[in-house]
Formats: C-alpha cells, sequence, structure tokens
C-alpha cells in the first residue's frame, strides 16, 4: 500500500500513525514510565505484625484454646444494711465466692467483717473486726476478699474452682486468581511482561483479604455447603470476639473517654499493646492540646524506635498508663462510610501477646501456579491460604466504634 505523500517540513501528526487494523502507535515510541504507580500500597500492618509474632501451625480446621482467670475477690450487697445486722444478700450468684473464715473489707466505710457463714447468696458476718468500727452498709456496697483466716487445728476448707473457658476458631480458605492466554503472556509490555507483574498486585491484594479478616471476620462453619456439600469455615477476627471493652464513642473522640476507655484495657492482658485507628480517630487524636502526663500524642515516639513487630508505627500515645503505645493509621478505612457508626471511625486496641496466627499446616500461603486445565491455551495461578487467628482473652483487648472528625 502507498504511503502518504508529505511535502514539507513533517510535522508530527504527518507521521505514520496508528495502523488501521490494530492500536499500535505505528513508527513512534511512546514515552512510558516504566514504574507503575500503585493507589493504594500495602498497608496491611495487622497481617505483617502477626505474621512477625510467635505463630503455630493448626493441625485441624478448627482450633481450640484454654481461657482461665483467678478466682473471683469482689462481692456486692444488694440492700442497705443497719449498723447491728449481721446477715444481708450478696448479687446472685456471690455466695460461690466466700465461705466461712473469709475477711471482707468494705471498699466504701472501710469496716471489716468476718464470713461466719454462707446460705445460698446470703451471708452472715462478724462485724466490726480490726480497727475500724462497723457502719451502715449502703446498698450495692462493694467488699474485697482479702483472704480467709482460719483457726488453729481447724478442718480442711472446702474446695472451690473457676471453671476455664473454651475459646475456639475456625481455619478460612481464601484464593487470589489470575490468568492470560498464553499469547499474552508473550507479548512485551511497559512496566514487565505478564504474569509476573499481576503476581506482584495479586500478591498485595490477598494480603489485604487477611488484614480484613483480622479485624472484620465473621467466625462460622458450615458442614455441607453447595454444590458438592463440601465444609467450609470462616475466621472470625476481632470484632467478633471483643465483647466487654467495646464502647460508642457517638461523636468527636475525647480525652476522657479515650482514657476511661484505655484503663480499663491496661487493667487487664500485657503491656505490648497496639492502637490500629482510623483516620478520623487519629484526626481526634491530635487536636488534644494536653500537658504533663497528659501530652499523649507523639508523632515523633518519644525517641522510641518507630519499628514495632516490623511495621514502621505511625505515632504513640501516653498518659497515666505509665508507656507509650503504638498508634497504627489504617489509611485505608478512609475508604469506609463514618455516619451510622460505620468502618470509617473505629479505633482497635490488641494485646500482641494475646493474638496468634494459625495457618493450618503446608496451607500457609503459597504461590501456586499453572493451574489452567489441561490443554487449555492459558496461564492460570493463585496464592492460597488456609489459616485462622487465635483471638484469646477479649478482655484485654478494646474496641471504640461511632467516632466522627471534630469540627
Amino acid at each position: 500500500m502507498a504511503g502518504t505523500i508529505v511535502q514539507g517540513n513533517v510535522p508530527t501528526e504527518a507521521q505514520v500513525g496508528p495502523s488501521a487494523a490494530t492500536s499500535f502507535a505505528g513508527e513512534r515510541i511512546i514515552d512510558m514510565d516504566e514504574k507503575i504507580r500503585v493507589l493504594r500500597p500495602d498497608e496491611s500492618q495487622f497481617t505483617t505484625m502477626t505474621s512477625r509474632t510467635p505463630t503455630r501451625v493448626a493441625t485441624s480446621e478448627k482450633v481450640n484454646w484454654l481461657e482461665e482467670e483467678d478466682f473471683p475477690r469482689i462481692v456486692t450487697n444488694t440492700a442497705a444494711q443497719l449498723v447491728g445486722d449481721t446477715t444481708f444478700p450478696l448479687t446472685a450468684g456471690q455466695g460461690k465466692i466466700v465461705m466461712g473464715n473469709d475477711m471482707i473489707r468494705n471498699m466504701r466505710s472501710g469496716e471489716m467483717a468476718r464470713v461466719v457463714s454462707v446460705n445460698v447468696d446470703a451471708i452472715t458476718v462478724a462485724r466490726g473486726v480490726g480497727a475500724i468500727p462497723a457502719a451502715a452498709i449502703n446498698a450495692g456496697d462493694a467488699w474485697l476478699v482479702t483472704g480467709d483466716a482460719q483457726p488453729q487445728g481447724s478442718d480442711f476448707p472446702t474446695p472451690r474452682y473457676l471453671a476455664r473457658v473454651l475459646g475456639f476458631n475456625y481455619t478460612q480458605i481464601t484464593r487470589t486468581t489470575w490468568g492470560f492466554t498464553r499469547t499474552d503472556t508473550q507479548i512485551n509490555k511497559y512496566g514487565g511482561k505478564e504474569p509476573a507483574k499481576e503476581a506482584k498486585r495479586k500478591a498485595r491484594e490477598h494480603k489485604k483479604k487477611w488484614e480484613m479478616i483480622g479485624f472484620f471476620g465473621a467466625r462460622s462453619f458450615a458442614a455441607a455447603v453447595p454444590p458438592e456439600n463440601n465444609p467450609r469455615g470462616t475466621a472470625g477476627g476481632l470484632v467478633e470476639f471483643i465483647q466487654t471493652n467495646k464502647q460508642n464513642s457517638g461523636g468527636v473522640l475525647s480525652p476522657t473517654f479515650f482514657d476511661s476507655f484505655v484503663s480499663a484495657c491496661m487493667a487487664v492482658g500485657g503491656t505490648n499493646k497496639v492502637i490500629f485507628a482510623s483516620p478520623v480517630a487519629v484526626m481526634c487524636m491530635s487536636n488534644w492540646n494536653r500537658q504533663g502526663m497528659g501530652a499523649q500524642w507523639d508523632p515523633g515516639g518519644f525517641g522510641h524506635s518507630r519499628d514495632v513487630y516490623g511495621v514502621n508505627v505511625d505515632a504513640f500515645i501516653s498518659g497515666a498508663y505509665g508507656y507509650q503505645i503504638p498508634v497504627v493509621v489504617k489509611k485505608e478505612w478512609s475508604e469506609f462510610p463514618v455516619a451510622n457508626n460505620g468502618y470509617g471511625g473505629y479505633l482497635f486496641l490488641v494485646d500482641m501477646d494475646y493474638i496468634e496466627r494459625r495457618p493450618l499446616q503446608d496451607a500457609d500461603t503459597k504461590l501456586l501456579t499453572d493451574r489452567q486445565p489441561a490443554g487449555k491455551d492459558s496461564y492460570n495461578a493463585e496464592y492460597m491460604t488456609e489459616a485462622t487467628y487465635e483471638i484469646a482473652q477479649e478482655r484485654v483487648h478494646g474496641l471504640i466504634y461511632g467516632i466522627t472528625a471534630p469540627p
């Protein structure tokens, strides 16, 4: 086919252009950056942290663990009593906490009493033991069981036992797939050839799946799922387990609300706690203006290393708890709605000593290649993982929801 005749200087638009049959640019070389710009880089910090902490393989599709706490030591009376009253009722079920010869201290009046006998949830006591005299008892007074005081030569006391609690979760299978025709894998492309280029993106997407499962996964198991009627498990995340320290901010997160929340979480568990917070929650925290021990927000980390379990944390929060808590900003949660208690207003306080990632044995994340059917003129691959999270002692963790941006 004859070309077009051009007289004079040849402008850019007069050069050989795209073919009518293809989308190629003809003889013109396109100025294309080989680096592909990622809108949302890898921000799966929770998955990274749990991969760096001690991990044990699961040997079954259901993982179990036992949780225990020490015997209770606080009881509460339900009715007001006069100074001379020696028998009074406790909150239902608390009669099992005390027995004869236990010493109990009223934490409001300071009076010490000795338990003489227990009848279901009603106790008979000897009042005013020690230096503080007996005083009127208010309804709802809390009593601390300091210990028993057995007389010499006493009989063997009745043993008391607090049952342990069974915790469990199920493994979940996730598969992130991609595929190309064989012809497409042989074509040179900007940024590299396929399928290697797509494999990098799918690895990031697969890791983000487990980030979402860790926070928002649901614990469930179905014995028979169509079409082949095989079992399917789903792994519960933090939002599924946390029940006790779960509070609704109901608006802008205030320092006082946050202090009360953190104090409850800090009273139990370990000290290796980490905050994972939405940008809206961090916006509230960074606006706090306090001094002394309350000078909480520190984007510089008080000179501490920013590396926590292999993750570069964004800031530290401190206060009356006595040490700094790393804060990780979950930037991708800015996609989530804030209104109506949406996930865009969430803040998790996670005790990393009580979190364990549990991949099924020989089923941790693998890149599986050549997954195309025999004879298919294509290339198919996938990342596959079967794992779960062991989230023990839900009271050591916490969740604030309903946080809105400051005005």
